[in-house]
């Protein structure tokens, strides 16, 4: 089984991959940041290195997309290959990556390899504001990101919003700005995990955006759907 965790800079894709899979028994796929080659040159010189840092993530994501799929094995992903063309679109729009380098290169690759691959069991959406976004990326402190403008991240949120209305597959989009992703015991994190565990099993869940609110409001019986009385920790490693 194969879920990925999707979502803009800072949304919260590698606390959610990092508690889940520790809660439910998934093994964690997280995308190559330490070793990647071109990023930190990427950052510092966006239209010099965007190609080859994008090229770098496409073949890296489907490889761990591909073997994920085939393992066997329990696996949540923090981010996915679908993501990738969402990073290049959004540098070709602001000019940093050339329309010879998007369009006759890098797109038919992209289209070749995803069209390869078997879609996840679920693509979890995490959604945030812009000042969200923006607030979480300033409190994790990466170097990296501390020269991120807020115009990119502004032009990524829409590209992923674009993205996500458009994605085909069974996907669970959550809003992220009431959850408190720096606490690992804060009490929503079972609401969502639950919500989660109910979208992968039984699709009762809709599509569009769920809050922590809506979820305790509107759908209660998730928690007896789910078994609750069982104890969260059985029913989420039963997936």
């Amino acid at each position: 089984m194969f879920i990925v965790v999707s979502g803009p800079i800072g949304v919260g894709k590698s606390t959610v991959t990092r508690i889940y899979s520790q809660i439910a028994g998934f093994e964690p796929l997280f995308e190559t940041v330490e070793g990647h080659p071109y990023l930190e040159k990427f950052y510092q010189n966006p239209k010099e290195y965007s190609f080859r840092t994008q090229a770098f993530f496409l073949w890296d994501r489907f490889n761990k997309h591909y073997q994920a799929v085939n393992s066997g094995k329990k696996i949540i992903a923090d981010r996915s290959i679908y993501e990738d063309a969402i990073f290049a679109t959004v540098l070709n729009r602001r000019g940093e990556m050339d329309d010879d380098d998007f369009f006759k290169t890098y797109k038919p690759h992209f289209k070749i390899l995803t069209n390869i691959l078997t879609p996840p069991d679920l693509m979890i959406y995490l959604r945030a504001s812009l000042d969200t976004l923006m607030y979480r990326i300033d409190k994790r402190s990466r170097d990296m990101e501390a020269t991120i403008p807020r115009s990119y991240m502004q032009m990524l949120q829409d590209a992923y919003e674009e993205w996500i209305d458009e994605y085909p597959h069974k996907k669970l989009i959550v809003e992220t700005d009431d959850l408190d992703l720096t606490c690992d015991l804060h009490c929503d994190w079972m609401d969502l995990f639950a919500a989660i565990h109910n979208k992968l099993m039984s699709n009762e869940l809709p599509d569009e955006a769920v809050s922590l609110k809506w979820l305790k409001r509107e759908f209660p019986q998730i928690r007896k759907n789910n078994g609750a009385s069982k104890g969260y920790n059985q029913i989420l490693t039963t997936v």
